[in-house]
Order: structure tokens, then C-alpha cells, then sequence
């Protein structure tokens, strides 16, 4: 006898980025995620960055719609589910603290944070 679950969890997105646009007031609503604790300060990180943004630079965007609507910076993805990664939230932190736009062409950021990135290895920066 085994005291076991049968039960797989799945670390990975199972939902279309459409399907953040969830209830926040619902408990029943979209599903299990297993998530690790450093993806959630990624993500808080990400938030307060937005919302400081958002209010610093006086734009009318709502930061909780930034950051469950897909982006091109992301392929595609919500931030809130591509910020998990650190790479994601660097990008996140790097468009918001320069105040680049609410969305941008990832090989923009890449070069951005590539050459910032070599310049340190370098002792340039």
C-alpha cells in the first residue's frame, strides 16, 4: 500500500492567455497553478512597477489589464504568467523604468538588456 496521491500537478500554463480575465472575487475560477515562491515576488515586482508607472506617468491604462493582456514583448503571453520567468521580468522592469511604451518588440529589450548585460562583464558599465 502507498500513501501517494495519483494526482499529477502540472507547473505549466494550461490556459490561453485570454483566460486571465478571471473574477478575482471567484474562488472557483481558473483553475490550480503550482507556482514557485520566487515567480510570485517576479510577478509582485513586475505589478508594483506597473502601477507605479502607470500613476508616475499619468496614463490612464489600467495596470491589472496590463498586466493580464497578452503582449508582443512576451510572444504573446500575459505578463503576469511570463514574469514568472526572470528573464520576462527583467524585460517587464527594463520597458516600465524607461518608460519605452506599455508593449515593445522583444528584440528591442533583448539588445537592451544583451548590451547592458556585456558592458558589466566587461567593466564598461
Amino acid at each position: 500500500m502507498s500513501d501517494t496521491a495519483d494526482y499529477e500537478f502540472d507547473p505549466y500554463f494550461e490556459q490561453a492567455p485570454e483566460d486571465w480575465a478571471l473574477d478575482p472575487l471567484e474562488d472557483e475560477s481558473g483553475g490550480m497553478l503550482a507556482v514557485r515562491r520566487v515567480a510570485l515576488v517576479r510577478i509582485a515586482c513586475v505589478a508594483a512597477e506597473t502601477g507605479a508607472r502607470m500613476q508616475r506617468d499619468g496614463l490612464a491604462e489600467d495596470p491589472v489589464g496590463w498586466m493580464v493582456s497578452p503582449l508582443e514583448l512576451f510572444e504573446g503571453r500575459a505578463p503576469i504568467e511570463a514574469c514568472m520567468e526572470r528573464s520576462a521580468c527583467s524585460k517587464a522592469i527594463l520597458l516600465h523604468g524607461l518608460g519605452l511604451g506599455l508593449d515593445a518588440d522583444p528584440a528591442v529589450i533583448d539588445r537592451l538588456l544583451f548590451d547592458h548585460s556585456a558592458s558589466l562583464e566587461s567593466g564598461r558599465g
